[in-house]
């Protein structure tokens, strides 16, 4: 059941309901019951993977907390669960991928790599629930108190509204507010319907529109220069507005049930550097990898040459979790080096005078670097990346370009009405005391359209970290 279906939005009605009339004892039932549907709807055998993950680690917790003074029994029980959620990542995301490159190795050194390999079913949401599961153990071990209620532990591992696509959260900040007696104010409402609005926006209205084009672009077998650019500024609109959009839809689907999801995105393309870049963008991603990769790994109280190190060392795990393909390899790898150089020139320049200006040409080169390495992540290949790249900086024919987007100028104006829309919609999440109604029907609106158009042409589009 995805957030933009048409069941979604009676499903999250109903739960609400039930949620505001039960008393507060029985509301986790609810929403275990309404997580374990909502998770179903996709797959239910692969449901058992889910509670499966629930288990282990919830036993492993437990076991952590009661062994407080046998330390060899404690890094063997947060290995053993730390192995296992690894295992089943290594399984059902990368087995294809680790197969064919062992072929490819074989082959290389003279033997036959020609395998019959099965298809693996990749389970909707299985990197976010396995890290926020995995982070809980580790967080135990450090000295966090066990969860001895399963309910509850289950509740915050499975939670519907971030449980395929995060955010990922960690158990001191989402296990209390599940626990605690909830009371639903006016104020959660507004705010939820303002994220709501906004998340619907940016996936309907948005990402869906823009990824018609970007499809045109990256499917053509001679794309033009021109069509490249473009359609890679399009993709840089439509993977914002498709994952913030997501996180929007959870932020306010949790807030009706009294619920504070953390931020995801805060305005990531105005950041003035790679670094601010990441810490702007799918930032429970980015602390969950600081927290227990970037730090145990030495971070920057080693020296400069271990910074170097952990910062390469996290890019490529940032990079293999969004999918099991060189390309994204390639992309975090870059991203590392980015973040590296920007390390160093730090380092080397710690008394440079700030200025309005040169932040301005920062957070423009910043773009335009985070935007040309989303062709690494949108493309199929490296050697569909290579050429696009080599098309980009070497032939423009503009007129071949537009025939390639095939963008009429009506839909030339519905964009640039967008994405004005998508640069007021900060303001309208924002808290104030005088909400714009007429903004929020204007939205609504524009909304139901857009719902409407892409269900009677067929547009319609999962999104995108679905398959991460």
């Amino acid at each position: 059941m995805s957030f933009d279906s048409l069941f979604y939005p009676f499903f999250l009605l109903i739960v609400v309901v039930l949620h505001h009339v039960l008393p507060h004892r029985y509301r986790r039932f609810l929403l275990l019951i309404a997580s374990a549907v909502f998770y179903a709807s996709w797959n239910i055998p692969l449901t058992l993977l889910l509670y499966g993950v629930i288990a282990v680690t919830y036993c492993a917790g437990l076991l952590i907390g009661k062994w407080s003074s046998y330390q060899k029994r404690r890094k063997a029980v947060v290995s053993a669960a730390l192995v296992v959620c690894v295992c089943l990542l290594l399984y059902f995301k990368y087995f294809r991928f680790l197969m064919d490159g062992i072929s490819s190795l074989v082959r290389l050194l003279g033997g036959r790599g020609e395998w019959q390999l099965w298809n693996v079913l990749l389970p909707v949401g299985v990197s976010f629930y396995t890290f926020q599961a995995m982070s809980y153990v580790i967080d135990v071990y450090r000295g966090r108190a066990p969860e001895r209620d399963f309910g509850y532990y289950a509740l915050y591992i499975s939670f519907f509204p971030q449980l395929v696509a995060g955010p990922i959260e960690r158990a001191d900040a989402l296990l209390p507010q599940l626990k605690a007696e909830r009371t639903v104010t006016e104020n959660d409402r507004k705010e939820a319907y303002r994220f709501l609005l906004s998340g619907y926006f940016r996936k309907i209205v948005l990402a869906d529109f823009c990824g018609i084009f970007v499809d045109r672009v990256y499917s053509a077998s001679m794309p033009d220069g021109s069509a490249v650019m473009i359609g890679t500024l399009l993709f840089a609109v439509q993977i914002y507005c498709d994952f913030a959009g997501y996180s929007e839809i959870a932020r306010g689907s949790a807030r009706l049930l009294g619920i504070h999801l953390m931020q995801n995105f805060a305005r990531p393309y105005l950041a003035p550097d790679i670094r601010t870049f990441w810490r702007r963008w799918h930032i429970s991603l980015s602390g969950w990898l600081t927290d227990y990769v970037y730090i145990p790994l030495g971070g920057s109280r080693k020296g400069l040459l271990r910074q170097i190190t952990a910062t390469v060392a996290v890019f490529l795990i940032s990079g293999l979790w969004h999918g099991a393909n060189w390309t994204f390899v390639l992309w975090g790898l870059l991203h590392g080096l980015l973040v590296v150089l920007c390390v160093l020139i730090s380092r080397a320049d710690r008394k440079v005078i700030k200025s309005r200006f040169l932040t301005i040409c920062s957070t423009a080169l910043t773009f335009f670097c985070v935007t040309l390495l989303w062709i690494f992540f949108r493309a199929s290949s490296v050697s569909q990346a290579w050429n696009l790249f080599s098309v980009l900086f070497s032939r423009w024919n503009v007129l071949e370009g537009i025939g390639i987007l095939q963008m009429t100028w009506q839909d030339s104006v519905r964009l640039l009405l967008s994405v004005a829309g998508m640069i007021y919609l900060p303001y309208l999440t924002a808290k104030n005391e005088n909400p714009r109604y007429m903004s929020q029907v204007f939205l609504l609106l524009a909304i139901l359209v857009a719902w409407w158009i892409r269900l009677d042409s067929g547009t319609a589009s999962a999104f995108i970290y679905f398959q991460f």
